[in-house]
This record gives C-alpha cells, structure tokens and sequence, in this order.
C-alpha cells in the first residue's frame, strides 16, 4: 500500500488529520477540501494535480453519520460501496486498498450513501439506511468515486454522531461553496441547545477518534 493523497474535509476534519500526521516520515500529501458535493465537485474539476493522482492510491477521510446501531460514535468504518442519494447505480472503492486497510486496522466495512445536506433526524437516517442498506452518510464519496473512476480510491468515515438521536437543523450551515455559516449554525444551536451539545460532543470525540485513526493508518506503513 503506498497512498499518494489523502483528501479530508478543510476545517476541523483537515486539523486532526495533520495533527495525527505530523510526526509520521515521508507522509503522502494532505489535501484541504470543500465539504458538500457541489463544492466538492468543481473543487476536482478545477484540482490542478488531478491528472497527477489520475491512476493513484488516494484515501478519502473525515466525519460521517451513522445509518447503523452497530456503528457509535467515534468508531471507523471503510466503505466498499457507496450510494448517491441523487441517483444512479452504486459506485465501488478499490477493493484491494480498502480490504489492506481492513485488515491491518481491524476495522469493518460497510457501505456508504451521499447526501447533499446534513441529515438531522433520527427518522431520515433510518429511512436512508433502510433503502439503500447503508452504513454511514456523507456528502462527498460519490463525487470523487464518479469524478476518478481510474483511481484506487479507499474511503475511511470516523462517526460523529449515531442514528439514536436527533441533530439540531444545521442543513443550511453549509454553503453552496461548502464554506461554514457560523452565524446560522449559531442560531440552529440556539433553537435546540440539548441537541447542540450531543451535537458538539460527539464531534470532538469523532474528531480525536480520526486522528488517532491516521496516525495508525501510516504508523503501520513504517
């Protein structure tokens, strides 16, 4: 296994991958991206080394939703499979990375579904895992999937939050250019502020979880 990239959400997500980076040699490059799918998706369109990484290992990680009572909080998944909820067939990582990674992490795999906003609601998360008997959202494993089909793509999700409980309605804190809007996600916490704390705690806890998660991932490649 030899990842040439890593693509994290900018951000949160980006800081704990460096974090548990930064003492591993000869690391692989760490790529900051917009988070949601339209932002992601000109971001490649416009990823001047994209013709670099064309037919290259390239690992895609950060925060996901949990689908599953099986997965909680700050546990890891890799995804095999991912769906779009926009339509379409399902789309397959590399199975060799993703299957090496597996088995020399002991983590499971499973399979994913993109969405183009923040699922808040323990109903629509159960709604989504049924249909597409998925594991864990996210709203940017398809785009790259579609986007470098050439390319040996893994795709690690650390959960930040289970499918037990309801998320404040933080679907229009993201942008349109995946950029976080403060002032509303301010007033969404406002609104529900119960929520918003198991909102906060469980992403601090997925976020130490991911970096812990990338430090193992390339201590083991030394």
């Amino acid at each position: 296994m030899a990842i040439q990239a890593i693509l994290v959400p900018r951000g949160a997500e980006y800081q704990a991958v460096m974090r548990g980076i930064k003492a591993v040699p000869n690391a692989p490059l760490v790529i900051p991206i917009p988070a949601g799918p339209a932002a992601f998706g000109a971001f490649l369109e416009g990823w001047a080394d994209r013709s670099r990484f064309a037919d290259q290992e390239i690992l895609l990680m950060g925060l996901g939703g949990s689908l599953s009572p099986h997965h909680q909080i700050g546990n890891a998944i890799l995804l095999e499979q991912v769906w779009s909820e926009a339509g379409g067939d399902g789309l397959q990582c590399d199975r060799a990375l993703t299957q090496s990674l597996a088995q020399r992490l002991k983590l499971p795999t499973g399979t994913g579904v993109m969405c183009d906003r923040v699922i808040t609601t323990v109903a629509e998360k159960r709604q989504l895992g049924d249909r597409y008997q998925a594991d864990v959202v996210d709203m940017e494993s398809a785009i790259l999937l579609e986007a470098m089909p050439e390319a040996k793509v893994a795709i690690l999700r650390v959960i930040s939050d289970d499918c037990n409980r309801d998320l404040p309605d933080i679907a229009g804190a993201i942008g349109l250019d995946g950029s976080l809007r403060t002032d509303t996600l301010a007033r969404s916490f406002l609104k529900r502020p119960i929520a918003a704390l198991n909102f906060i705690s469980g992403s601090l806890q997925g976020l130490k979880a991911l970096e812990y998660r990338t430090l193992d991932i390339f201590k083991s490649n030394e």
